[in-house]
């Protein structure tokens, strides 16, 4: 089967998402910080009652937190922070739904959902690139260098 056809016939369900990382609403920015620091994760969910509320990523907490003009104080309700209603996949979805879906949103976690809408985890474009290489290593490690991809001047000091 070629690569295409794999990402079109391939689900989420097989790639191994981590189990949910999650804090309640009323819960402090400063608490969902201080748990994705101690659970080395990039992302908490935000649950309600049993159900996906939000997400807060690490990049909210730059974007809002630590960046000076940002309007969220450590000291907030986590729900001032989060993105409510988050795109989400299903175990069902294809492998090409979650790229287009995280591509198209410019996301780099996913929360995972069964089909009755119950929470399974979140799912990291780094653990679907992990998936893919050890699926199709040949592919992934031997992909050429595009040199046009990479601009002349060199970025940052």
């Amino acid at each position: 089967m070629d690569f295409r056809s794999y990402l079109e016939t391939e689900r989420v369900g097989r790639v191994d998402y981590r189990p949910p990382v999650w804090v309640a609403p009323s819960a402090t920015v400063a608490e969902a910080i201080d748990l994705m620091r101690r659970q080395s994760v990039g992302c908490v969910l935000v649950v309600d009652r049993g159900r996906l509320a939000g997400i807060v990523t690490e990049r909210d907490v730059l974007r809002k937190v630590l960046a000076r003009g940002g309007g969220v104080s450590p000291r907030d309700a986590v729900s001032k922070l989060m993105t409510a209603d988050p795109a989400v996949v299903r175990t069902r979805d294809s492998l090409g739904l979650l790229f287009r879906r995280m591509f198209d949103g410019g996301f780099r976690h996913l929360p995972v959902l069964d089909d009755h809408d119950s929470l399974l985890g979140t799912i990291s474009i780094q653990r679907v690139i992990r998936f893919l290489a050890d699926q199709f290593p040949e592919i992934v490690y031997n992909i050429p260098p595009v040199p046009q991809r990479f601009g002349n001047a060199r970025e940052g000091a």
